[in-house]
């Protein structure tokens, strides 16, 4: 039995290192994006820091929960693994609300995705925007007739270029390509089923823990009350 709790222990050990490492990624990812999107223009009707903030906060979440598992599981601490146990079963209960909402509110999560794109072309951030038709294939915000009713001319990035400057050889290159405002919303639309399942495959994964990080704490409670009986 007490083989099993080493490496049971030693296990969730490693898995607390990794998401310390994933969450202090998720803070300076999600601060980046913050200095990135701070100069958007919010009257648009959306706050383009809602989704840099909600990685913030939860890169912090994760943070101080792997913190409290990796020293509670080193310490041989009741205190602390009690603690993280705790905040694992929280932070279950929040991804599950969240992954919930999302199979909800396909609709409303597709508008965000597609008024992101809106904000980046009506901020003139050109460069997001040459960003968008590398990855995704498109050009301009709806279609490459954006670029001409704005008296700019339509960047390399519409004819497959990395250079926003190189000159497209035909117009009938970019003429084909669909706006960014739909690839992306189709991207996410594409792609919402591997969300909404990966998120209920980590609520699953928080509540294997949870049942782990439990009996650890109890096991840790019970030795501790133990040694002090011999004494």
């Amino acid at each position: 039995m007490g083989c099993l709790s080493g490496i049971v222990n030693f296990i969730l050990y490693i898995v607390n290192i990794v998401f310390l490492i994933v969450g202090i990624l998720l803070i300076v990812l999600g601060s980046i994006m913050l200095s990135d999107l701070s100069h958007f223009d919010a009257s648009e009707g959306t706050n383009t820091n809602t989704i840099p903030i909600c990685i913030t906060v939860l890169g912090g979440l994760i943070f101080v929960v792997s913190f409290f598992g990796c020293y509670g599981i080193f310490r041989q601490s009741a205190c602390m693994t009690g603690a993280y146990t705790s905040m694992v079963f929280i932070l279950f209960i929040l991804q599950l609300v969240l992954t919930c909402w999302v199979f909800v509110n396909r609709s409303a999560f597709l508008g965000d995705m597609s008024n992101l794109v809106n904000l980046l072309w009506n901020s003139q951030d050109y460069n997001a925007m040459g960003v968008l038709e590398e990855t995704f294939g498109c050009c301009g915000d709806t279609s490459y007739m954006n670029y001409n009713n704005s008296g700019l001319q339509v960047p390399g990035t519409c004819c497959g270029y990395l250079d926003r400057q190189t000159a497209c050889p035909t117009q009938s290159v970019y003429e084909s390509r669909p706006g960014c405002n739909a690839k992306f919303e189709e991207f996410w639309n594409d792609n919402m089923d591997i969300i909404r399942w990966s998120g209920l495959g980590l609520c699953i994964f928080d509540l294997i823990v949870f049942l782990i990080a439990g009996a650890l704490t109890n096991c840790m409670r019970n030795q501790s009350a133990g040694r002090q009986g011999y004494a």
